[in-house]
């Protein structure tokens, strides 16, 4: 699982009580509410990383596809330095992570070398977090009046196959969302990382956006241009 996650109570419990949070963070469009309820949920929806590699003398067009369904578990109070309750943490438990990729690498003038991809039903996925302000509540640190955040970390997203259908062993991830917890793990990869603090809409359910982003600047051989977009939506659960 994602290191960090031990270290998200306390840092949360310090944005809480006023802490400034360096960098700057963009919420989604629309105003966001919280959910009503958090308890007993399951998240189910989409995402797609599109990633071009432009090499010497080709190119390499790569495309994952995610189906993803996540289960909320725990509810953790996250408190203000007065002890009152802020908000909550809740964290997303993957029950389902499943990739479909597709890939190519052509030379410069379209010629296709290959072709590729797979289907895979990922196992070990990393959880997700969510952070929902408590009624009447808004959450500090981040811009403007939030009720809600999340961040999600998406495996495998690039050079899971490579020519034909043959598997690559490495975990080469994609992060949706920031300032929740630490998305490093030794034994991972991230490819590239959101910028923006991420926040639900439709009233508390759903969680949708888009982001890109390129490591142009690192002025490498391989040069890697990344489109990430996502969907899903909250499905409440009968108790039982």
């Amino acid at each position: 699982m994602l290191a960090g996650f031990a270290l998200v109570a306390a840092h949360l419990a310090l944005l809480l009580g006023g802490a400034p949070v360096p960098g700057d963070a963009t919420r989604d469009e629309a105003p966001m509410t919280a959910p009503v309820a958090l308890a007993a949920a399951l998240w189910t929806g989409t995402a797609q990383v599109d990633v071009m590699m432009w090499e010497p003398g080709g190119e390499h067009p790569y495309a994952t596809t995610f189906e993803l369904v996540y289960r909320e578990a725990g509810r953790t109070p996250i408190r203000d330095a007065t002890g009152v309750v802020r908000g909550h943490e809740v964290r997303l438990v993957p029950e389902r992570v499943a990739i479909d990729v597709q890939h190519e690498v052509r030379h410069q003038d379209g010629r296709s070398i290959c072709k590729g991809g797979g289907r895979e039903v990922v196992t070990g996925a990393p959880e997700g977090r969510i952070v929902v302000a408590a009624a009447g509540a808004t959450l500090p640190g981040f811009d403007g009046p939030s009720t809600s955040a999340y961040q999600l970390v998406l495996p495998r997203a690039v050079g899971a196959f490579a020519c034909g259908s043959r598997r690559n062993v490495r975990d080469r991830r994609v992060v949706i969302g920031a300032r929740l917890f630490d998305p490093v793990d030794p034994a991972a990869e991230v490819e590239t990382a959101d910028a923006s603090v991420r926040s639900f809409d439709a009233g508390g359910l759903r969680m949708q956006g888009a982001y890109e982003s390129s490591d142009a600047a690192r002025r490498g051989p391989v040069r890697h241009d990344y489109k990430v977009r996502w969907e899903l939506r909250r499905q409440a659960q009968e108790r039982r």
